[in-house]
């Protein structure tokens, strides 16, 4: 419990704030429109609906812009906090709110019959109106269960019972790092969880938005094979190199450092560890289903082949390293060394996998078909996922000097969950990610690891700390 206290702010009611922002971030990306309400065609003929029925995706703008200034009010709330909380991220929220809701009520309201009197119309418009928020989707509730956690943060903060910008308990900067290196720390964490998917839309509409409007077709490009095993890499390279620009020389020195070849040994070890879990975890699978058959089915039907549960991967997805090489660049070759040499070992790792889960939440819920039970539960995926994968890829950050054993652990990690390895079973991915828990607290507790100061010259021996 002393460890989980010391990774939440000091004041734990920052959370909610957090809460709220994260509600705001993932609304504009989830299912506003349910399947249900049909456009009438009178309304589709109609130009002033045309437009408005394509202004949809300008009309959470508003919200997206909320979302992002509340990501920055954490770490900079000025002189006057509440008045940014207030005209910075809950009107533009609302703004976009009532953008959303106005564009439901013209588009898809009930039609009205001449014959009915005026009293009677009125009163069937407003039921169908009263009615509307219940029937729409996951999009419109976030967004309320957000501005509803910002307001309560807010009110707190306007009787003086709280305060920011969000910090931890014993948050003095350690005479490693400067106050000027962690200032563009939480630039670059800011730019990282907030606006960077900017640049990534950015991207995504020069390479095919534009070219589909100027020629008003599918370029060959976008249909061939070699497109969408490439784009990957060329995102990730491109996000790279703005988060290389803007961290700054000193710190890009340090991402340098961090790409030194580590020993052979360490290498095979790295490729060890997700291949080694994947076959475990289906050599389980095939023994557990062998045994069903034994029990069940013997003499009924053939036996579990084998070799279903080893399936090769596609090579393509060997192209995954690139990306991953980026992301370890990022969040354990910089991030993980300015946040431990901040808060210590396990708390700045921990810490790196919060933030390394924000990262990943804008490409999570991208066209996200979920219910709002969907949209917590990947929420917690995700985070508990990047918080198990930060401390074995942190492990061997550690352990070796480098980013290139972490870099390859995590492209197999990724080869085998995007290829499916395996035969699918009920919370499979669930089993997978506590292996890689209980090899994370094994890692630590048998193999303490090295902590370099800034200049190389000495080291810190990180030994276990205390259970939570």
């Amino acid at each position: 419990m002393e460890f989980l206290r010391s990774v939440l702010p000091a004041d734990p009611t920052q959370v909610i704030f957090l809460a709220g922002v994260v509600c705001l971030f993932v609304a504009p990306r989830l299912r506003w429109w349910p399947s249900e309400i049909m456009v009438g065609p009178e309304v589709t003929r109609d130009s002033l609906a045309q437009l408005v029925q394509g202004l949809g995706v300008f009309f959470v703008l508003p919200i997206v812009f909320a979302a992002v200034t509340g990501y920055f009010v954490c770490f900079w709330p000025g002189n006057h906090p509440l008045r940014r909380i207030l005209v910075l991220i809950c009107l533009p929220a609302f703004a976009g709110l009532g953008l959303m809701f106005s564009r439901f009520l013209f588009l898809a309201a009930p039609p009205s019959s001449i014959l009915e009197s005026a009293g009677n119309l009125v009163a069937s418009k407003l039921g169908w109106a009263w009615s509307l928020p219940w029937k729409l989707l996951t999009g419109f509730h976030f967004c309320l269960i957000g501005l509803l956690f910002v307001a309560i943060y807010t009110s707190r903060l306007a009787f003086g019972i709280a305060a920011l910008p969000i910090s931890l308990p014993g948050n003095a900067a350690s005479a490693a790092l400067d106050a000027e290196s962690w200032n563009r720390v939480k630039i670059l964490v800011w730019v990282l969880v907030g606006p960077l998917f900017l640049l990534s839309s950015l991207l995504t509409f020069l390479t095919m938005g534009l070219p589909i409007y100027f020629s008003s077709h599918v370029p060959a490009y976008i249909q061939s094979d070699w497109f969408p095993r490439f784009s990957s890499v060329i995102e990730a390279l491109f996000v790279f190199g703005v988060i290389f620009w803007l961290a700054g020389k000193k710190d890009r020195q340090v991402i340098r450092n961090a790409t030194r070849l580590p020993e052979p040994a360490y290498a095979g070890l790295a490729l060890a560890i997700p291949i080694g879990l994947g076959l475990l975890l289906s050599t389980g699978q095939y023994l557990f289903d062998r045994a069903q058959w034994t029990a069940h089915s013997f003499g009924n039907m053939d036996p579990p082949r084998f070799s279903s549960y080893f399936t090769l991967p596609d090579p393509w997805l060997l192209l995954l390293f690139f990306p991953a090489l980026f992301e370890e660049m990022i969040f354990r070759g910089l991030l993980q060394r300015r946040f431990i040499q901040r808060y210590g070992t396990y708390r700045g790792i921990f810490l790196v996998g919060i933030v390394w889960a924000a990262f990943h939440f804008a490409s999570d819920f991208a066209f996200a078909r979920v219910t709002d039970q969907g949209v917590i539960l990947k929420l917690f995926s995700r985070i508990f996922t990047c918080l198990i994968l930060s401390y074995v890829f942190g492990w061997l950050t550690l352990r070796t000097g480098s980013i290139l054993p972490a870099s390859i652990a995590h492209t197999f990690y990724n080869v085998l969950v995007f290829s499916n390895f395996g035969q699918p079973f009920v919370g499979k991915s669930t089993i997978q990610v506590a292996l890689w828990g209980v090899l994370a607290y094994v890692l630590f507790c048998y193999w303490p690891v090295t902590v370099e100061d800034e200049q190389g010259a000495s080291s810190v021996v990180a030994s276990p700390e205390p259970a939570v």
